[in-house]
């Protein structure tokens, strides 16, 4: 089994760690400090709760899905684990941790947290959520880039465990891109539930 974290277990997160899940996938967690009601989510899941130093060291794939303001220090703890257990995961450098900003975070702030990783042996993919939670019937995109196509092309793969992934490559195209189009549909969105509300309050007159 594909073994993949998924940090937090937030309605998003519980959700797509559910579908991986139900792919076929070992998923982890780390669940400190977090409410009762996020354990319950994890645990209907099928999400195993481990120390975090544990998740960085079983993990392939670390999908950060916490809310924005705490984006960054997630990272800096992932970044710090890293660095102190520097010679035990280096030996995985032929098939490197790769870890994933899943987070409705601005173009800047994504490329701070990717430098974060830079000369560490964790690689980076900024990847922008477009839609609400997995559900029966329904999955949302996940846009994803980087600055090697090749790790891309892999985090693709995920596609067989339930996710849809969409690819941002080619010319041009980095890490931020993911997160502007995330940050794009989020600017759509209110606009949209802005004008029917409007409309509504105007009917209601």
């Amino acid at each position: 089994m594909l073994p993949i974290a998924v940090v937090s277990a937030g309605a998003m997160g519980s959700a797509v760690a559910k579908r991986l899940v139900t792919g076929g996938c070992t998923v982890y967690t780390n669940l400190d400090g977090r409410s009762d009601a996020a354990h319950q989510r994890a645990h209907d899941a099928g999400m195993i709760n481990v120390p975090l130093e544990t998740l960085v060291s079983k993990s392939k794939w670390i999908l950060s899905i916490v809310p924005p303001r705490e984006a960054f220090a997630f990272a800096e703890k992932v970044r710090g684990i890293v660095e102190e257990r520097r010679e035990l995961l280096s030996e995985s450098e032929s098939d490197p941790r790769v870890f994933v900003d899943c987070n409705a975070v601005n173009p800047e702030a994504v490329k701070r947290i990717g430098g974060l990783f830079r000369g560490t042996s964790m690689r980076f993919i900024d990847a922008g959520i477009v839609g609400g939670p997995p559900r029966p019937g329904y999955d949302p995109t996940f846009y994803a880039c980087s600055e090697g196509e090749n790790m891309l092309e892999e985090f693709a793969t995920l596609s067989q465990y339930g996710l849809r992934v969409s690819l941002l490559k080619g010319a041009g195209t980095g890490v931020g891109d993911a997160s502007s189009l995330k940050l794009c549909e989020s600017v759509c969105d209110s606009f949209i539930r802005a004008n029917e509300d409007s409309r509504t309050f105007v009917g209601n007159r």
